[in-house]
Parts: structure tokens; C-alpha cells; sequence
């Protein structure tokens, strides 16, 4: 239960609106997370002064407030505004977060408005790996590239698009959400129990981990499972190879539908050395059908805080009200 005048902003759907005037080089950028929220002071130009994170207090919407404004109470007299990547299903004019995904009191609830009217600067909020396909779009890995996908590996699987060089969001604001696609076939009640998200994330490879050695899950983490991979422990190449196999499937059915240029992967698994060689012997078919390019996000951790501002940007350039799709002129 949340309370207070968290709780009373909860149905406020739209922005205060109005016109701001940006006169400062700098930015507080926040990444949220359902177990760490990170924060960046960022130039104009996506270059990174200062950053640190904090924690979420496993996903707690209140913690997560508290903490953000006592971020924006140090900095306010420094930055021009402030750009949010969050979880969830947004509506990205007003900032309304229908669902809050990793953030379960974000439900129904206007984060825009929120910080709007909690700090007296202007605010952005934006999908999480939408932030990561844009921050790949303005400075990364996806500058030349007009048909993209981007797939991001962590709690969950998430999913952005760039079509005909546009960030394309779907009419209900869920377009990309590969992690819902469904690759192990019906088999359990729930559908979302044999979804891309359950099957090939870090979440389902630590529980597959812990339950065959009757392990408390928080004992066991993504690395400890890939060290034993790495030792040929035969319990742990099953899950890993799986895991692998599941990923590929998700990725051929994206490829085979959309033909992108290129999928590209995010996440801290990609930190690891041997990821695109493991997941690419798993794609062998899928390349000699499709040309298919596949490769790691530029930015690794800070992909949330630049795409964060990369979107801020487009949102309060000249063209904000249409918040118009050609995205190498607003920003």
C-alpha cells in the first residue's frame, strides 16, 4: 500500500504541459531498475560527468521516490531537466505508466507529473530498453542502421524496434516486447510460464540452478551458474545450452518476421567473452536463411541514463508536441 501524495498521484495521467526553455548543458538522468536504480549527470552531448546508483529496495515505488528526490534536491540548481528510463508499459507524452512492470506500485501511476511537480523541472519518462535502442540509436552501435532490433538479457528478456529509422512502440505502447513471446510451446496453465522472459533470462537460469541442487535462489547467481559451465559441470551446460537454444529460437522468430539489419544485445551477460561465439552456434540456419547480424549494445551499463536523455531531447526540441518519429532530426 503506498500512501501520502504518492498514492493521490497515481491516476494523474497527463503532464502539466507548458513550455520550458533549456538553457543548460547538463542533465540528471535515472535508470530504474527493480533491484538498483542508476543515475547519471549528462551533458547535451551524452557524455557522462557523474554517476552512481542506489538501491530500489527490491522494488519498492516508494523507496524508489524517496531516493530519486533527494538525487534531484542535490543537483536541481545544476541541471535543466531530468530524463527517467523505467520498466513498464508508458505512454511516453505524458509520462503515465499503465503497468510498472519490475515496479509493481508504478501501476497507474504518472511518474512525469510527479517529478514535474515535485522538482519544478521539466521531466521525460521512457521504456527502459526503449532507452537502450535509442541510446544505441544517437551514439552507438546503431547510428547508420535504419532497421534494428534490440534485445536486452537480464531479470526478464525486454525488446525494442527501430523501423524505417523510427522507434516503432505499437498502438497500445507495447510494441518490442519480445520477452512475452511464447517458445517452448503451451504446455503450463499460464502461457507467460513458457514465454522468451521465462525460459532465457538470468532469472530462469539461476532458478533451473537452485532447484536441481535445492539451493536458495538468492544463493545463486547468473556467474556462479556460467563458472560452472565453463568447469563442463554436465547440470550447468544443460541449463546454459537451453538457455542458448531458447534465446536463438526467440531470435529467429524476431529475424523471420521483421528482417532487420541487425539484433543487437544488451544485458551483463554480454560482458562475458564467449557470448556471441556460445549464441551464434546456435544460429548457424538462421544466418544462412536471413544474412543475419548479430552483436553486443556499445553501451553496457550506461545505455538506460544516455537513451534516457536521448529521448528527453526529441521530447522538448521545437517538434515535442508531435513528438515526431524522424529521430536524427530532433535530436
Amino acid at each position: 500500500m503506498v500512501s501520502g501524495y504518492y498514492s493521490k498521484q497515481r491516476r494523474k495521467t497527463a503532464g502539466k504541459g507548458g513550455e520550458y526553455r533549456l538553457n543548460n548543458d547538463n542533465y540528471l538522468a535515472f535508470d530504474v531498475g527493480g533491484t538498483n536504480v542508476k543515475w547519471g549527470l549528462i551533458t547535451s552531448a551524452g557524455t557522462i560527468l557523474e554517476k552512481g546508483s542506489f538501491s530500489a529496495g527490491n522494488g519498492c515505488g516508494e523507496t524508489i521516490l524517496a531516493a530519486v528526490k533527494e538525487k534531484i534536491a542535490f543537483f536541481r540548481s545544476s541541471v535543466n531537466g531530468i530524463a527517467v528510463s523505467a520498466p513498464g508499459f508508458i505512454h511516453p507524452s505524458t509520462g503515465f505508466i499503465e503497468m510498472g512492470g519490475a515496479i509493481q506500485e508504478f501501476d497507474q501511476f504518472n511518474l512525469q507529473t510527479y517529478l514535474e511537480e515535485a522538482s519544478g523541472l521539466p521531466v521525460s519518462v521512457e521504456n527502459d530498453v526503449n532507452c537502450v535502442a535509442l541510446a544505441e540509436k544517437w551514439l552507438g552501435s546503431g547510428r547508420e542502421l535504419n532497421d534494428f532490433c534490440c534485445l536486452t538479457i537480464g531479470t526478464g528478456i525486454g525488446g525494442a524496434l527501430f523501423l524505417n529509422n523510427e522507434l516503432y512502440r505499437g498502438h497500445a505502447f507495447r510494441g518490442g516486447e519480445f520477452g512475452f513471446m511464447i517458445t517452448k510451446g503451451l504446455h503450463n496453465v499460464s502461457p507467460e510460464q513458457d514465454s522468451l522472459s521465462t525460459c532465457a533470462s538470468m532469472t530462469s537460469i539461476r532458478e533451473k540452478y537452485a532447484e536441481y541442487y535445492s539451493l536458495p535462489f538468492e544463493e545463486v547467481t547468473g556467474e556462479k551458474v556460467f563458472e560452472e559451465y565453463d568447469r563442463k559441470n554436465p547440470v550447468a551446460v544443460n541449463i546454459i545450452e537451453d538457455f542458448y537454444e531458447t534465446l536463438a529460437i526467440g531470435i529467429y522468430n524476431i529475424v523471420s518476421v521483421l528482417n532487420p539489419e541487425k539484433v543487437l544485445i544488451g544485458g551483463g551477460i554480454t560482458s562475458r567473452p564467449s557470448f556471441l561465439e556460445e549464441l551464434k552456434s546456435h544460429l548457424v540456419y538462421i544466418d544462412r536463411v536471413f544474412d543475419l547480424s548479430v552483436d553486443t549494445c556499445h553501451f553496457k551499463n550506461d545505455s538506460g541514463l544516455i537513451g534516457a536523455l536521448a529521448f528527453f531531447k526529441k521530447k522538448y526540441s521545437p517538434d515535442s508536441k508531435k513528438l515526431k518519429t524522424n529521430f536524427e532530426r530532433s535530436i
